[in-house]
């Protein structure tokens, strides 16, 4: 390790600190709630020093001085985000037959909300893939102009934004 590498690292080891992260035994790593995630600080040919927050299961993250510095609270916010997420417990996808399952409970807990079992003229069906969602099919309806803004809106939160 270079005299310029060794002083950055201990320029990250103070910045750090300062953002409540320990430095750990050994290599350049930090803790948090337990957990230490590695750090290296490498140099390139053409833009000189930049630090690195390593995590085995996600790509690494680069940092480069921006004006001079380095952007310690964007530096100190993945670490903290790595070891949170090495503390969560892992939570599996839910299988197809559960999100139809799913979804079938929830389409007819609707369709019982709203009294529209049996009513030719609205469904409330289930998606076939989506988890929490539903197909709702409306025949054609006389509405009032304050129901047309109502159902307007409705339809308005329920599309994705394009």
């Amino acid at each position: 390790m270079d005299v310029e590498t060794r002083q950055l690292a201990a320029l990250a080891t103070r910045a750090l600190a300062s953002r409540g992260l320990t430095r750990a035994p050994g290599d350049l790593a930090f803790t948090h709630k337990g957990q230490v995630v590695e750090l290296t600080i490498d140099r390139s040919v053409y833009r000189g020093h930049f630090v690195t927050v390593h995590d085995g299961r996600r790509s690494k993250q680069q940092f480069r001085a921006i004006a001079g510095g380095y952007d310690w609270n964007a530096i100190a916010r993945a670490i903290v985000e790595i070891a949170e997420a090495r503390i969560r417990p892992f939570v599996p996808a839910p299988s197809p037959a559960q999100v139809k399952d799913q979804n079938r409970r929830l389409a007819d807990e609707l369709a019982t909300m709203m009294g529209t079992h049996g009513n030719p003229r609205i469904s409330i069906q289930p998606s076939a893939s989506a988890p929490g969602r539903v197909r709702v099919r409306l025949d054609e309806v006389d509405l009032d102009p304050v129901s047309v803004m109502h159902l307007f809106a409705a339809v308005g939160r329920a599309l994705p934004n394009s």
